[in-house]
Order: structure tokens, then sequence, then C-alpha cells
């Protein structure tokens, strides 16, 4: 068998594993369009990093298509597979991961993230509030680490603050926090202090999005596909805008997780390794900056971070 996705750039994270820059996210795709996506990802295009959570409902679609693909010849140590902690969840984690583990139809979970930090989220009326403690849940996910179940946790939505807090009790530090991040949405300052610690930032939504946005008019009609720069960047490149800003972020160091459904655009967000602009290119399209978040969960709203310094 051809040896597909060998070439790819991987990153090494702060425990000194290694992790694909390039991932396929799930978030919002049904189970019965996921198979033949996964599938189709990892076997002919070369994909070995799938993102998924326990909340997304799709991870027994996940473990389906790797399992199609391990047939076909893909080797299961090739693979990273990430899933998350859903809030309530935080008071039997290790059931949790089990139950990932089950669905996903896997041995151990290449990366575990902790999905939100927050302590309880009141705005989610179905799910019970867990008020487990962060260190707790922490020291739960490191002795899950310690006994292989899992081989790398992190976080997502993720702030400063609370990352410092982590840190500092961390036995097994955080090799990730996963956020979203594009080109409205650059956050330099926190960039740089993730760079600082050695964490790698996870880009969701990374080609940005609508998906919830429809509360906040002043992001109706943001859309980064047709902004001029990008497309006079994909004419002169010969690639596609989606593939000119995918490219951007690998230039800033982050790993991206694009989402399709789209059997033909697997390979465009995956084949954007060649791609070199100069730094000036690759400034203007920082510049289109906005600070435009355009998943505002409602628990951005209550707890005010939505207007933290250090998600800005």
């Amino acid at each position: 068998m051809e040896q597909i996705g060998q070439d790819q750039p991987y990153l090494t994270l702060v425990n000194g594993n290694k992790m694909p820059q390039v991932g396929l996210g799930t978030f919002l795709s049904t189970p019965e369009e996921l198979i033949p996506v996964v599938k189709s990802a990892i076997v002919d295009h070369g994909y070995r990093h799938i993102d998924t959570a326990s909340i997304y409902g799709n991870e027994e679609s996940v473990g389906n298509a790797v399992q199609e693909a391990i047939a076909a010849g893909v080797k299961r140590e090739d693979l990273f597979i990430t899933t998350k902690l859903w809030q309530a969840d935080r008071e039997d984690i290790e059931g949790a991961v089990r139950t990932s583990l089950k669905k996903l139809q896997i041995d151990y979970l290449d990366l575990y993230l902790l999905h939100w930090m927050a302590p309880k989220m009141e705005w989610d009326d179905e799910v019970p509030i867990k008020n487990t403690p962060t260190h707790k849940v922490w020291a739960e996910l490191e002795r899950l680490v310690d006994e292989g179940l899992i081989k790398n946790i992190g976080v997502s939505n993720c702030t400063i603050p609370m990352l410092l807090d982590l840190w500092s009790y961390a036995r097994h530090k955080p090799v990730t926090n996963q956020v979203e991040l594009h080109p409205y949405l650059v956050q330099k300052d926190f960039v740089e202090f993730h760079k600082k610690l050695g964490i790698t930032l996870t880009a969701y939504a990374p080609l940005g999005s609508n998906a919830w946005s429809l509360r906040d008019d002043h992001l109706k009609g943001l859309n980064l596909m047709t902004e001029q720069v990008i497309v006079d960047l994909a004419a002169k490149y010969e690639k596609t805008a989606a593939q000119i800003i995918l490219n951007w972020h690998l230039s800033r160091g982050h790993i991206i997780i694009p989402k399709t459904l789209t059997l033909s655009r697997l390979g465009e967000n995956f084949n954007i390794y060649q791609v070199k602009m100069t730094q000036e290119e690759y400034d203007s399209i920082t510049a289109l900056d906005k600070k435009a978040r355009f998943f505002n969960p409602v628990a951005f709203y209550e707890y005010g971070w939505r207007h933290c310094p250090y998600f800005e």
C-alpha cells in the first residue's frame, strides 16, 4: 500500500510527543454523513488526525470509519484521535473515557481535551450541573495518562488566567488549547503567550464561520473567502481561498482542524503545505483581524469571557 500521509507536518508537543498539524474536524456533522468522509480523509488523502467530542454525538461513526481505514491498511499507531470531556461527565471521568474508547473502537486516546474550563454552565438546562473542581478533574486525567488510556491531555476554550492556574499544579502539562482562530480573530497576544509556555494552539473554525453569529449584527456579511487580499493571493499562487487561509495558519504554527462534508474538498484542505508566501503577504492576511468571534456560546455572555482582554 502507498504510504499516504507520511510527508505531512507534525508539531512536537510540550511533552515531546508529536501531533499532525492538519486534522479533520467533525463538529456539527451528523453520524450518517461522517463515515464516508472520515474514511476517505484517512485512506484517500492522508489525514492522520481526526477531532471529535462526546458532545458531538458522532464518536461511533468516527470509530466505524477508523476501523474501515484500518481494514484498508492504515495502522492504528499512525492515527491521532482526539475527543473531549463534556461538563456532565466531570464526576466520572474514567467512565467517560471508557465510553468514548468503546464508541471509537480503540484502546487508547491520542488526545483528550477538557472541553470547557467553566465549573458549571447554567445556560444548559438539559445537562446536570457538575461542580467538580478543575484540579480534581486534571488529577484524574493525569492518572489515566499514567495508566495508558490517554497519550496526551489538553484544554479547549481556556483563558489565560485559567491556563496559568492549571499550569501551576499540573504534573502532565496541557499540550494544546483548542480555541477559535482565523484571520478575523488573530489573537496575537494570546498566541504569543502560549508560545512562551510551549503549548500549541489548535484552531477550530480556521476558515471562519457563521455557525452562531446571527445573534451579532456586526458579524453578518463577514466572509474570509471573498476578502480581496485572499482572492488575489489565491489567484497568484493558483490555490483556492481556503488553501491560502489554511496555509496562513501553518505559518503561525497553529494546528488546524478544518471541517468539510464534501469529499472533493478533503484533498483541497489537506494539500496546503507547499505554498510559501512572502512575510508581507502573510502579514496582509493577519491585517484582516476584526476581533470577530463567530462562536459565542451563551457561557461567554454569562461569565463575561467574551470581553476578557486575554481573548481579544
